[in-house]
C-alpha cells in the first residue's frame, strides 16, 4: 500500500503542473519557457504485452506539440532490491516516453534525505556503449526554504515539499508556519492529508512544536467547515470552543487514530478505546510517535502498554 510520504508529493505535483518545471529549473536543467504544462501519460504501453507505471509525467507544449517532458518519481527507499528495480525500469521510462511524445525527456526523483538522493543518483550502465543513465535526484533540503507569506501563497506546493529539509534552529519556526500558510491555498478536502504528511516528515523532537503551531492556527483562523470538521481534535469539535489544554488532548487522540488509518492499519474497537480513554497529554504524545512506527494494531497496543509502564 503506497505510503503517505509517497502519495502526498505526487498529489502536490498533480495539483499544479507548473511545479515540475520550476523544480527542474531550480536543479539547473535547461527547461524551455513553454506556455502550457499539463499532466501527461502515467502509463506507457510496451510493444510486447505489459505496461510501465510511472509516478507522474508533466508535458510542456506549444501549439499542442509536446516539446519537453518531465517524469517525476517519488523514491523513499534505496535498498538493494529497489536499486535493481530502478536500474531496469527508469531508463525504460525515458526511452518509451521519448518515443511516444517525440521530445526531450528528463527524469527527476524526489527522495526523503540527502543520503538516499546520493545513493539513488548512482549512474546506471545499460550495457550499450555510451548509454549510461544518471538519475537526477533531489531532496527537500535542495529546494529553497519558504519562509515568507508571499512565497507560500505563490508556491504552496513547494512550501510543503521543501519544509522537511529546513528544520534547523534558525529557520524551523518560519518554515513550519509557512507550511500551514501554504495549506490555505490547496484543496480543502486534502488539508488533513497535508497535515499528516508534515507530521510524518518532522522528526520526533520537533513534532510537538508543529502540533502547537497547528493548534494556534486553528484557534486564530476561521477555517472552512470541512477542514474544521476533520480537525475536531484541534479544539473545535462539533463547533464548540474548548480550553487549550483539553483541545490539545483531543487533537492528539484524533491524530493518533488518523495516522494509523492513513497508514493502512485497521483501527479496531480495542485501539479506539485505548486512545480515547486516555487523558494524559504526555502519554498521548508518546503514542502519537508509536502510531508512525508500528505496523499493526496489535503492535500498537503492545507498545502502548510498554510505554505506559
Amino acid at each position: 500500500m503506497p505510503s503517505i510520504r509517497h502519495e502526498i508529493p505526487l498529489q502536490l505535483l498533480r495539483n499544479r503542473a507548473e511545479v515540475a518545471p520550476r523544480i527542474a529549473t531550480m536543479l539547473g536543467l535547461p527547461v524551455p519557457d513553454l506556455p502550457c504544462w499539463r499532466p501527461g501519460p502515467e502509463t506507457v504501453t510496451l510493444l510486447s504485452p505489459g505496461e510501465l507505471h510511472l509516478d507522474i509525467v508533466v508535458v510542456g507544449s506549444r501549439a499542442d506539440k509536446p516539446e519537453y517532458a518531465i517524469i517525476h518519481e517519488v523514491q523513499n527507499s534505496c535498498t538493494g532490491d529497489e536499486l535493481d528495480r530502478i536500474a531496469f525500469s527508469w531508463p525504460a521510462y525515458i526511452t518509451h516516453v521519448r518515443q511516444r511524445l517525440h521530445c526531450p525527456v528528463v527524469l527527476l526523483a524526489f527522495c526523503p534525505d540527502e543520503r538516499s538522493a546520493t545513493k539513488i543518483a548512482t549512474p546506471i550502465d545499460t550495457g550499450h556503449p555510451g548509454f549510461v543513465f544518471s538519475p537526477r535526484t533531489y531532496w527537500p533540503g535542495v529546494l529553497p526554504a519558504v519562509t515568507t507569506v508571499a512565497e507560500a501563497d505563490q508556491w504552496p506546493e513547494l512550501a510543503l515539499l521543501s519544509a522537511p529539509g529546513h528544520l534547523g534552529e534558525s529557520e524551523r519556526h518560519d518554515v513550519l508556519a509557512m507550511a500551514l500558510e501554504a495549506m490555505q491555498h490547496l484543496e480543502p478536502d486534502k488539508r488533513v492529508l497535508y497535515h499528516d504528511y508534515i507530521s510524518t516528515c518532522v522528526p520526533k523532537r520537533y513534532r510537538k512544536e508543529w502540533e502547537e503551531l497547528v493548534s494556534m492556527a486553528i484557534e486564530n483562523y476561521h477555517w472552512e467547515s470541512y477542514f474544521a470538521h476533520e480537525h475536531q481534535a484541534i479544539g473545535r469539535a462539533e463547533g464548540h470552543a474548548k480550553g487549550h489544554a483539553e483541545g490539545r488532548v483531543d487533537m492528539i487522540k484524533e491524530s493518533i487514530l488518523r495516522i494509523l488509518e492513513r497508514r493502512g492499519i485497521v483501527v479496531d474497537a480495542a485501539v479506539t478505546a485505548r486512545v480515547t480513554g486516555c487523558s494524559d497529554l504526555e502519554q498521548l504524545t508518546q503514542w502519537q510517535d508509536l502510531a508512525l512506527e508500528v505496523d499493526t494494531a496489535a503492535q500498537f497496543l503492545e507498545s502502548a502498554a510498554d510505554v505506559s509502564g
